[in-house]
This record gives structure tokens, C-alpha cells and sequence, in this order.
């Protein structure tokens, strides 16, 4: 181990040697054009030590036992550890937690225009940071045709492709083994438990419905699991932990994955995702029967969070608005209906929801 001294700050700081030289950033070990190391981790001695280490300002030459000489600046060095990562995360989430109640008071931060999205950069940009924040937005003066919802939906995001297509349509015509595709009630859930990547973000267009009902409803998970977390802490950690099979099976696709309802980040203790759908859970046979009896007392403490009137943000989505939201956070529903009604959507991949939200310096 080298003991580090940060000149500026003052700041001590013990470093594994074989560590360092890993994260050499000169030519010969990183591709400075890719970003991309140059060499396989075999190829550093397991023994590689410093042979000579001189500190010039914030600089800091080393002399390895393998011949190879390194120059770090001091601030790379203390910025990429464990507890500045913690740090940065936990400070650029910037997530807002909403019931029905917060959600109306910021209605107003989640509605964009198409036209004013597709002449402005800076538009992607404050509807990006609005997804990022409170999980939904709308884009709204888009003229009710798939069409038109998918050039909507290309202008900030890639489309994911799954069995359902980049692009889908629906009705109540049986087109896939999906309570989606029927007129009755849908409670509240995730979509795609069943995939091993669930989509990242969800969008969906009223494309036209001559009937009544159908008015949907969405629920801020991230609201419902510090809720669960703070009425009940057992339950909250049981989720965390069982893990949960979920189940689609229609002619010519079996899609089946396993994986706790709540997810939280390893290392900070955030919110991550939260994976339910009590339509797609498959054959529970993930936990011996003496286990069973807390696990479904756990799940319907959730349930019942999740049911609340306070929690539920009830709307009529018209023509002429999409609704996008993210699928690891904002569970949705809808009401039955009548008549015709039919509906436009697709997914996006959560790399690509992300990424996009990087690159805008939106989150780290």
C-alpha cells in the first residue's frame, strides 16, 4: 500500500499498488482516442511494485517494477474512490418523491410541446431532466397517429425492439396473451418482470376511444418504497431480498426472469427499481413453504401502499398527448372501458434512457 498526501487538501489516502498501476493513464496502457485500456490484466506482474514515487504539485510520478513509468494527477487519483462515488451519487440523483398531491403542484414541469421539442435542443434537454426527477412527463400537440407518436418519441430517445415490436399498437383484439389487450380493469404494475432487462421507459398515445372509462393511473414507486420502508422496515427488506419469477408465455415466446421486487443501489442504499406485476408473477417456488407466510404478508403491506388514494395520480390520456414514464419507477393502470379504443406505444432501454441523461450532464 502507498500512503498519498493530497497537497491542496490535505486529504490521506492509502492506495493498493497494483491498483495504481492498473489506472495508469498514459498511451501505452489506455487508448487515449477510445478510452478503452490497451493491455489484459495479465499482463502486469501480480507483484508489480513502485520502485520510486515522487510527488511534483499535483502530480505524481512512479517508477514501476516492470519498467513502466506513470504520471497521475492527485485529483483522479482521490476522486475515484468508493467514498467519492457514494458522494456524487447520492448528491446528483435529485430524484422528487410524489403522491397524488405533490404531482398536481408540478404538473406544469412535466408538459412539452412537439413543436417546441423539435426545434429545440434545449427542450430535450429540460423534458429529460423532468423524466429523470419525477419519473413522467408529456409531450403534448403530437397528432394522434403512430406515425407521428414514434417521430415524437425518436426526437430524445432509440426505440427498444422486443416480440411486441419498436412500435406498438393495441386494442382489446386478442393480439398477444397480455391483460393489455382486453377491456378490463389493470391495476397498477411494471411492465416486462419477465424479461431479463426490463424497459427502461414506456410510452403511450391515445390514438382514438369512442367509449367511456379507460382513465388511467400512475403511482411513483420510489414514493411507495420509502413509504413501505418507513411503515413497515421488515417487509421493505423481505422484498429486497426474495427473489420473484415472472412469466409471459404466448405461442413462439417464453420470456422468464427471477429477481427481488425491490432493487436499491449496493453501495449507496438508493432507490434502483421496483419490479411489479402481479398479472406476469410465475409459479412462486423460489422460497420454502415456512418462508411463504412473510413474504405474502410483506407483498400485501406493498399492495396496499400501493392502492391508496393519496398515492393514485388519476387522468384521461386524450389524443394528441403521449405519456412517457419510467418503468423502473412509475407503476401505471387503467380503468375498464367500453367501446373502441386504441392505444400507440413503445419502449426504451434503460442504457438508453440513461445515457442520454449522461451525455446532458443531467446525473453522473
Amino acid at each position: 500500500m502507498l500512503l498519498l498526501k493530497h497537497p491542496k487538501t490535505g486529504q490521506s489516502l492509502e492506495i493498493n499498488e497494483f491498483w495504481l498501476r492498473d489506472h495508469c493513464r498514459c498511451g501505452e496502457c489506455l487508448n487515449l482516442d477510445t478510452n478503452q485500456r490497451r493491455y489484459d490484466l495479465l499482463d502486469l506482474p501480480a507483484d508489480v511494485k513502485s520502485l520510486e514515487v515522487k510527488c511534483e504539485g499535483i502530480r505524481l510520478q512512479v517508477q514501476w517494477s516492470d519498467g513502466h513509468q506513470s504520471s497521475y494527477d492527485l485529483d483522479f487519483i482521490f476522486d475515484s474512490q468508493l467514498e467519492r462515488l457514494i458522494s456524487r451519487r447520492s448528491k446528483s440523483t435529485n430524484l422528487t418523491p410524489w403522491n397524488r398531491c405533490i404531482i398536481l403542484q408540478n404538473e406544469r414541469h412535466l408538459r412539452f410541446s412537439l413543436p417546441q421539442l423539435v426545434s429545440s435542443d434545449e427542450v430535450v434537454r429540460s423534458l429529460v431532466e423532468s423524466l429523470v426527477r419525477y419519473g413522467i412527463v408529456f409531450i403534448d400537440d403530437v397528432p394522434p397517429t403512430p406515425n407521428m407518436t414514434e417521430l415524437a418519441l425518436r426526437r430524445v430517445f432509440p426505440l427498444m425492439k422486443t416480440f411486441f415490436g419498436e412500435m406498438w399498437t393495441f386494442s382489446d383484439k386478442p393480439d398477444h396473451a397480455d391483460t393489455a389487450y382486453t377491456k378490463l380493469y389493470l391495476g397498477s404494475h411494471t411492465d416486462n418482470t419477465y424479461f431479463c432487462d426490463a424497459a427502461g421507459l414506456q410510452a403511450l398515445h391515445c390514438i382514438e376511444h369512442s367509449g367511456s372509462g379507460g382513465e388511467n393511473f400512475f403511482v411513483d414507486g420510489l414514493h411507495v418504497v420509502h413509504e413501505l420502508k418507513r411503515r413497515f422496515p421488515s417487509a421493505y427488506d423481505v422484498l429486497c431480498r426474495i427473489q420473484v419469477p415472472g412469466e409471459y408465455v404466448e405461442k413462439g415466446e417464453h420470456h422468464r426472469h427471477t429477481a427481488p421486487i425491490i432493487r436499491m443501489d449496493p453501495l449507496t442504499g438508493e432507490f434502483v427499481q421496483l419490479r411489479l406485476n402481479v398479472y406476469d408473477r410465475a409459479v412462486f417456488d423460489t422460497i420454502p413453504q415456512p418462508q411463504m407466510a412473510e413474504f405474502y404478508d410483506s407483498l400485501r403491506k406493498l399492495l396496499q401502499i400501493v392502492r391508496d388514494e393519496e398515492q393514485q395520480w388519476s387522468l384521461k390520456l386524450c389524443p394528441g398527448s403521449i405519456v412517457l414514464f419510467d418503468n423502473w419507477r412509475v407503476l401505471h393502470g387503467r380503468q375498464a372501458y367500453t367501446g373502441s379504443r386504441t392505444m400507440s406505444g413503445s419502449y426504451v432501454q434503460r442504457t438508453d434512457f440513461l445515457s442520454k441523461a449522461r451525455v446532458l450532464g443531467i446525473i453522473e
